[in-house]
């Protein structure tokens, strides 16, 4: 009973290895994260109606981090332009969207969330359709973060908003 037959010592070998490499994924995705101080959750852009080459995508950024970012940018291989506008409703009653010149700050601590009639990413010069389904390369350009890429789900509605209903569980991405 006190001795351990060559399986033994294999599956336990295997165990504490499959353990570090668990041990060392968490601290990574910490670091990462602790890198960055940006976490990115619940995004989604709209399809496009017949053959129009526009559209919008939406979420929520999260600066966990201790001091202030700034979206400066965004880029995808799939489109001609992509912009950071903001719509706000002016004194006359009429909706005005408009382009957020000095991009979209995000606190310490802070968020921001990116949804329809109000902040949102327009993409424009698609380089097809968009269909419900499929997924959308973004790379957000932070101030101090840097580079971070996304694949954004096409559909009608938050991921969060499927999930209510037991369809799919809301996207997070930490970086």
């Amino acid at each position: 009973m006190g001795r351990m037959t060559r399986q033994n010592l294999i599956e336990v070998g295997l165990a504490l290895a499959l353990t570090a490499a668990a041990f060392l994924f968490v601290a990574l995705t910490v670091w990462a994260d602790q890198r960055t101080g940006i976490v990115v959750s619940d995004a989604w852009v709209r399809p496009t109606i017949g053959e129009g080459r526009v559209t919008a995508a939406y979420m929520k950024i999260q600066n966990v981090g201790t001091a202030e970012d700034v979206l400066r940018g965004v880029q995808s291989p799939k489109a001609a332009r992509v912009e950071i506008h903001e719509t706000n409703m002016t004194a006359d009653g009429v909706m005005k969207m408009r382009v957020l010149e000095n991009g979209l700050a995000l606190p310490a601590g802070g968020s921001a969330s990116l949804k329809p009639g109000g902040a949102h990413i327009m993409i424009m010069g698609l380089d097809g359709k968009l269909a419900k389904g499929q997924t959308l390369p973004l790379t957000l350009e932070f101030e101090t973060a840097g580079r971070i890429e996304i694949s954004v789900p096409v559909g009608t509605e938050p991921p969060s908003a499927a999930g209510k209903e037991g369809a799919a569980a809301p996207d997070h991405q930490h970086h």
